[in-house]
């Protein structure tokens, strides 16, 4: 064992033995960057090639690991809060849901759907992971934050170089690759409390170097995580309610778990290097993750007090959740001399599977019908949905590139092929349903048997759905040249062509859906991305840019709807049943830039202005009183904004930061419901709300997307004078945005369909704090997040809507928050 695999060693003992002081700490500064008193530069691979940010005409932000540390982030929660122009919600309450925790939508400058494919890309190392929205399981997987070199956060659509998933943009998680030539370890240990909650806790070790010198190396990493709840699961009692006997009022009864919402991850790389020769390199790697959900953090309003930071869910069953996933690739480098090839191949294999709880649903459902007199449970009931989101997807590129920096013209180009198996199973089951609804169906006179011929329910299955499967299947040629006008300007172009085939095959049925279906339908397109970028660097230290690029994601295919939806599909103008694809939509995005450092690099500033319009948008049609959707291309919508990122280091001990981030996404065009277009040819509204034979539109011009419209970052870190051979530091993090007052089209009563009691994103306040000591790799730290103990209501939802006028069916709200404030320690040690 070498002298460094022993200090490696020795530290983990250190940090690990000493829980007291486990965490989430700041990151070691090289000691270079900690003698200089100028802002770090950060070496990105945005472009697919390595470069200073500073050089790169694209909105990017970057997280080292030592960033993501400072800041204490754990999660894409965390990391999408402190991005600009980056909005993230957990909202799997909602009517196209299925009521998990980990279901989620992330956007960029305000270019989001809950339908599709999605629109931002999410990519581990050179592998893109994001996966569709099918059915109403399918969810997002995210890797955690530890091990990593950096995440890219790039702004605006990057299909030339990363395809149709990053229409809106992309995240990149990118590993540290083994080392040929020194020893190299990471270890990060954390515990910390959560007001009226559980404890969280961290363990996580990283490490390699070379096994033979210049010739042979490795990385190998293994972390586990368990973050505390402070949601818990409550029974109820009923309380009559005079103004509607069928809607009485929950009030809080007893616990029936503690901090329900409790999740753990565990993830596990490897990477080998090895250095054929001096210009050939094969890297494989495997990584690993688990993630599991207790139940989760969605709470009851009316049993809650977010005020005094008591959350309750009244549930009948939890909704756990189980995520593994599995990326096997293998890297190969070649330096060819003119050119360096590089080749990925890839497998990812993920199984994702849950339970929810559809006890409330099921009986909201059949009480809107007047088949149940009210939607809440009797004792003993208990309904669940097994569902499950399984990937199988193969990926190969071959990329060749221009290895002479220095030349006029810097080149990139090739091929890349993938091939997507998304499966979303889900069952229903509710045994006690059948005879409550034949017991008082006959009490009205009227009997209605739920399982009577041509369906039965077996052990009380009332939905079955073993396959909503869509199979993907893609080749494009890409290419992207930068040529040097002149010594200072520089004008890149770029290109993707794809063949895109998908097929989607569905078999679900039952006396819950109302009828079987077995189908298959198959689509093709031959998208054409370009982008054009015309830069001016007239020193090193100053960059100015302007870009217009091309996004867009694949078109796919819908779920039959259920005869029981006939009533909201009339009410849209739409026939009984909905086309069995939807097309692809794309968007254009003219941006222009800036990249300055100033004050002897004391000083850093870029900032970004931005204007998107997107067409044909895939959307999601959401039918209330059956509680479906479907797919349509509706609409039009341009988003608006920029944002300014400024980094100020006046002193060694002193850093400064300030982000201020603007984006305004409304539609500019109604989408009518009696004019819903699946091909994407564009039809219309005539007017921001003129209905199209008397049916209201899905969305009016003037209704925005979900998304802050302000939101502003600022950070302090100040170091003190050496005591002891130990360095001390204190930190502060503050995120505030404004609250979404302009309607969202589920708000607007113009609409077909909308909810004037559901609100949009509200005001939020976010303090964290943070003071240690840094000394020979070791940084232990104090640290305090949510400050302030702020709860505000980030999502919520209900499964029936009930417009103005009409009788309310539905009393039952779904909230989520954030986690109360949350006081802890950490170590980490690093060399």
């Amino acid at each position: 064992m070498s002298k460094r695999h022993r200090l490696w060693l020795q530290g983990a003992i250190a940090v690990f033995g000493q829980p007291l002081f486990a965490g989430n700490v700041f990151c070691q500064v090289s000691a270079a960057s900690q003698a200089a008193d100028t802002i770090d530069e950060i070496v990105v691979t945005a472009q697919r090639r390595e470069e200073r940010l500073h050089d790169v005409p694209i909105s990017v932000s970057a997280f080292t690991q030592e960033k993501l540390d400072q800041q204490g982030l754990r999660r894409i929660d965390d990391l999408a809060r402190l991005t600009p122009g980056v909005t993230f919600q957990r909202n799997g309450s909602a009517g196209n849901s299925n009521y998990n925790d980990e279901f989620s939508d992330i956007n960029i400058r305000g270019i989001d759907s809950t339908a599709g494919t999605s629109t931002t890309g999410l990519y581990i190392d050179d592998t893109p992971i994001q996966g569709r929205h099918i059915g109403y399981g399918a969810i997002n997987a995210f890797p955690a934050l530890f091990d990593l070199d950096r995440v890219e956060v790039l702004r605006g659509p990057q299909g030339t170089l990363f395809g149709a998933g990053a229409e809106g943009g992309a995240v990149r998680f990118i590993s540290p690759q083994p080392d040929l030539t020194r020893d190299t370890g990471y270890v990060r240990s954390e515990l910390a409390s959560t007001k009226n909650g559980d404890a969280s806790y961290e363990m996580g070790v990283a490490g390699g170097g070379p096994i033979i010198d210049n010739v042979l190396g490795f990385r190998l990493s293994a972390s586990y995580r368990r973050d505390g709840g402070w949601v818990d699961r409550a029974s109820y009692t009923l309380m009559p309610n005079a103004a509607n006997q069928t809607l009485p009022t929950p009030v809080f009864n007893r616990v029936i778990e503690p901090n329900a919402n409790w999740q753990q991850t565990v993830t596990l790389r490897g990477a080998l290097k090895w250095a054929v020769n001096d210009n050939l390199s094969i890297t494989p790697s495997i990584y690993y993750q688990q993630l599991q959900i207790n139940d989760t953090a969605s709470y009851w309003p009316v049993l809650s007090n977010p005020n005094s930071d008591r959350f309750y869910n009244g549930n009948a069953l939890s909704n756990p959740s189980r995520d593994p996933f599995l990326l096997a690739a293998v890297k190969l480098d070649w330096n060819l001399s003119f050119a360096q090839l590089t080749s990925n191949t890839a497998y990812f294999w993920r199984n994702q599977s849950g339970s929810s709880n559809y006890t409330n649903t099921d009986r909201e459902l059949y009480a809107a019908f007047g088949l149940l007199p009210t939607i809440y449970p009797q004792p003993g009931d208990g309904a669940y949905s097994n569902f499950g989101d399984q990937q199988r997807n193969f990926y190969q590129e071959l990329r060749l590139a221009s290895s002479d920096a220095s030349a006029r013209i810097l080149w990139n180009s090739g091929v890349f092929y993938s091939h997507l198996n998304e499966n979303i199973p889900q069952n229903l089951l509710d045994p006690t349903l059948q005879q409550e609804l034949l017991a008082y169906s006959t009490q009205q006179g009227a009997p209605y048997d739920l399982c009577a011929a041509p369906f039965s329910c077996p052990n009380g299955e009332i939905y079955y759905g073993p396959l909503d499967r869509i199979v993907d299947e893609q080749f494009a040629l890409f290419g992207e040249a930068a040529v040097k006008v002149t010594d200072t300007l520089k004008a890149t172009v770029g290109l993707r062509v794809s063949k895109v085939r998908f097929t989607g095959s569905l078999n679900e049925g039952g006396p819950y859906l109302g009828q079987n279906f077995q189908t298959q339908t198959r689509g093709s397109e031959t998208p054409v991305t370009p982008k054009a970028i015309l830069s001016w660097q007239p020193g090193r230290d100053d960059l100015y840019y302007a870009s217009v690029a091309k996004g867009y994601r694949v078109g796919g295919t819908n779920l039959p709807v259920a005869t029981v939806c006939n009533a909201d599909l009339a009410n849209l103008g739409l026939p009984g049943q909905v086309p069995g694809t939807y097309s692809s939509d794309s968007l254009w995005s003219y941006e222009v830039g800036a990249k300055n450092f100033l004050l002897d690099h004391h000083l850093e500033i870029n900032s970004s202005l931005f204007i998107i319009n997107w067409s044909k948008i895939q959307q999601s049609v959401y039918l209330p009183t059956c509680g479906y959707s479907f797919t349509a291309n509706l609409g039009q919508v341009q988003s608006r904004g920029g944002d300014i990122d400024v980094r100020f280091r006046p002193v060694d001990s002193l850093t400064l930061g300030l982000t201020l981030a603007y984006t305004d996404a409304r539609f500019t065009k109604s989408s009518c419901a009696g004019a819903l277009d699946f091909t994407g040819a564009g039809n219309g509204c005539n007017g921001p709300s003129a209905p199209v034979g008397g049916v209201a539109p899905v969305a009016s011009a003037g209704d925005r997307l979900v998304g802050a419209p302000w939101s502003v970052m600022a950070s302090v870190e100040r170091t003190f004078g050496e005591w002891q051979g130990h360095l001390p530091y204190v930190r502060a993090d503050y995120q505030f945005t404004t609250a979404q007052t302009a309607l969202l089209p589920y708000q607007d009563q113009r609409n077909a369909s909308f909810d004037t009691t559901i609100p949009g994103l509200p005001e939020t306040r976010n303090l964290q704090l943070r003071a240690g000591f840094r000394w020979s790799g070791l940084d232990v730290s104090l640290f305090a997040q949510n400050v302030l103990d702020q709860s505000p209501v980030l999502f919520t939802s209900r499964d029936i809507a009930s417009p103005p006028g009409s009788p309310v069916l539905d009393n039952l709200y779904f909230a989520r928050g954030q986690r109360p404030r949350t006081i802890g320690a950490t170590a980490t040690y690093r060399y």
